[in-house]
């Protein structure tokens, strides 16, 4: 990836412009988040389809944007539409819960329920988010095991998946809902070298497939290189340089 700088061109008035992300099914965040003395100030859109990556050191920013996003936190400033649905702005005091927002997150720790099978934990998200009895979740839950190549660890805890399948679970669950936006937290972080090259790979193959707009939250310039269409990177808060 190259640095991009925004040239000086003159735009050309007869003809329209670009339509805005969440216009077109995408992410369109303008965001500000006071934390104590820390603020993010950022501007964030993701297009449907495309996968962004959000570099930055620990104390930049990611996380922040990440749990905002998810409406684990609101906004102090600012208004995040998805797909044409305001999800959080201040001035109109509207704010879209978490457990509300079309949004599936993969956390770093991926968050399974440990007595939970595989299978039900994905289940568990289907049921919640879309609504549909347990037989047909589960079902549905066993497609996305088996799309994701793990259909038969569908009866196994947690306790019994290697790092790498606990990571293809959490994926699984996210997706399973149907989000309109898809979240991932440092997805490769927790993972050893071996298994990090493999999910990696795994992920390279199966996030262009989807429709939804995908914005992963890392600290490693691999992971952005490799499963980015574009990258995002953050200081202090702020966007200091963009790379396509």
């Amino acid at each position: 990836m190259s640095a991009g700088t925004p040239g000086s061109t003159q735009s050309d008035p007869s003809k329209p412009g670009p339509e805005p992300a969440s216009e077109t099914g995408g992410l369109d965040a303008r965001v500000t988040v006071r934390r104590g003395q820390f603020v993010l100030a950022v501007d964030v859109q993701v297009a449907r389809g495309e996968t962004v990556a959000v570099l930055g050191r620990s104390g930049a920013g990611k996380s922040t944007l990440l749990r905002t996003l998810a409406g684990l936190l609101p906004l102090d400033e600012g208004r995040i539409t998805l797909a044409g649905q305001v999800l959080d702005d201040p001035t109109q005091h509207r704010f879209v819960p978490s457990e509300r927002r079309p949004v599936g997150v993969v956390f770093q720790d991926y968050l399974l329920f440990p007595h939970l099978r595989a299978r039900d934990n994905v289940a568990f998200g289907v049921r919640a988010r879309l609504g549909q009895g347990r037989r047909h979740a589960r079902e549905r839950a066993d497609s996305w095991l088996e799309r994701f190549g793990i259909g038969e660890l569908g009866d196994r805890r947690p306790g019994a998946l290697s790092g790498g399948q606990s990571q293809r679970v959490a994926l699984a669950r996210a997706l399973a809902t149907e989000p309109r936006l898809l979240l991932l937290d440092e997805p490769l972080a927790a993972l050893d070298t071996t298994t990090r090259g493999e999910v990696r790979a795994f992920l390279r193959t199966v996030l262009p497939t989807l429709s939804a707009p995908v914005l992963i939250v890392t600290h490693d310039p691999t992971d952005a290189e490799v499963l980015a269409d574009r990258t995002i990177a953050f200081e202090g808060g702020h966007v200091v340089d963009t790379a396509a």
